[in-house]
């Protein structure tokens, strides 16, 4: 089939099989939509490959968490704006869970791992990058019974959107790193290929798709001319040409504490916030904050913290931070420890080094009105696990409460951000987690 319509100002031609029969009852494709861009938008053939050694290309792949809005235009990635969509989309959510998503990043991460390529799910802001939305259905963006599309020019599009439409494709995993893979493509100026084996394919039955080292034929159900001409295409040294081969990220991200500074000392029932300082050669994908050697908060998007804490307890708090890269490199921030003082000064040395702001050692213990042991400052939850109750007069205002396990940090569908300090409530008992250090 050779289709070729009107979009907006576009010229929209959807790849074919020029005269092949099409089998039928197939899942949906993914195909592309040429497009005529603006020349700096685009690198072409004439242009210097860029190879590997320096910072990595970046694929975004966006999970559309709290529902992501494109709006058509010429803007890219860093803008939010499609050239092939011909009006505003709000995608929703990822619809598979957070299990299905990690197998997703792992997929498409080793789909790309021969390549000097970071593919990471946190936006990369104005950052340039690629950006795979995988979300949402065919239909909502105008391209009814696609599995998934992309633009496409004969040259590598800067700040491209791709789309990979997760909800008419299903919950498969592979399959849809698959198909990102060949949207991003596409976006590289690769063409479909007849070769079972490689991720640019419309066949299927041979296991695992990775992009091969062939000069493969182009074409979806037969044979064909390559669009941008030729007979053959080879998608692993096209794309080793264009980004070069993968560079082992080694160097683990800074990180520091700015706010509060170690040594300060404060009334009880003060508000501050937490603040901090990260970088990374790539890009930091987590920062968790740490109270007391416990888990207190965590943040998947940059900028990252702050952390407001409200109407804190009399005792001594040590805080830190520990940044993660996509590598899984990981960074722990020196220790900043305040004293939190009635009389204005640190406790004498005779008091130890803990802090016990519940007050542990005994008080009002007993059983509150919702039947919860409160002896000791912890509480029973869900399944006999002890988690840390609530100190009197300490509130952050944020919510929802630590759960019973000591993590209360979303994924999701939730939105990301600054994790509430309640979790921090854990930490303030003196409560143990282990961790990574680097």
């Amino acid at each position: 089939m050779g289709i070729s319509v009107a979009l907006g100002a576009l010229s929209l031609g959807i790849a074919g099989t020029a005269g092949a029969e099409e089998p039928t009852e197939l899942a949906p494709r993914g195909s592309y939509v040429r497009v005529d861009l603006d020349p700096s938008r685009v690198i072409t053939s004439d242009d210097e490959p860029v190879f590997g050694g320096g910072p990595p290309h970046i694929l975004f792949l966006n999970r559309c968490t709290g529902g992501e809005t494109i709006t058509p235009g010429g803007g890219g990635s860093v803008a939010n704006q499609s050239s092939i969509l011909s009006f505003s989309v709000n995608f929703p959510p990822f619809p598979y869970g957070d299990a299905a998503w990690s197998q997703v990043m792992d997929h498409a991460r080793s789909i790309f791992s021969p390549f000097n390529i970071s593919v990471v799910d946190v936006d990369p802001g104005n950052t340039p990058h690629d950006e795979a939305i995988v979300c949402g259905d065919a239909a909502q963006a105008g391209f009814n019974g696609a599995g998934g599309v992309a633009p496409f020019t004969c040259g590598i599009i800067n700040n491209p959107i791709t789309f990979t439409f997760a909800e008419t494709l299903g919950n498969n995993p592979r399959l849809l790193a698959e198909v990102v893979a060949q949207e991003a493509a596409h976006a590289w100026g690769l063409d479909h290929e007849y070769l079972c084996q490689d991720p640019m394919t419309y066949l299927s039955g041979c296991g695992n798709k990775t992009f091969q080292d062939v000069d493969a034929q182009c074409g979806e159900f037969s044979a064909r001319s390559c669009d941008c001409g030729g007979g053959t295409q080879n998608s692993y040294q096209h794309i080793l040409n264009a980004f070069g081969s993968a560079v082992p990220d080694t160097q683990a991200p800074t990180a520091a504490i700015t706010y509060p500074h170690d040594g300060d000392v404060f009334e009880p029932g003060s508000d501050f916030e937490i603040t901090v300082d990260v970088n990374d050669d790539v890009q930091v994908t987590l920062v968790t904050l740490y109270s007391n050697d416990a888990p207190a908060g965590a943040d998947e998007t940059s900028p990252f913290g702050p952390w407001p804490v409200t109407n804190i307890p009399e005792g001594v708090y040590s805080f830190y931070i520990e940044a993660e890269d996509p590598a899984g490199n990981l960074t722990q921030s020196p220790t900043v420890t305040i004293n939190v003082s009635a009389t204005g000064e640190p406790p004498p040395p005779d008091s130890g080094g803990d802090s016990d702001p519940g007050g542990s050692t005994g008080g009002d213990g007993g059983i509150d009105s919702d039947g919860v042991d409160t002896n000791d400052g912890v509480t029973s939850g869900p399944g006999g696990d002890d988690a840390g109750a609530l100190p009197d007069g300490y509130s952050t205002g944020l919510g929802p409460e630590p759960t019973a396990n000591g993590c209360d940090c979303t994924t999701g569908d939730s939105p990301r951000g600054a994790m509430g300090f309640g979790l921090m409530l854990l930490a303030l008992l003196g409560l143990r987690r282990g961790r990574r250090r680097s």
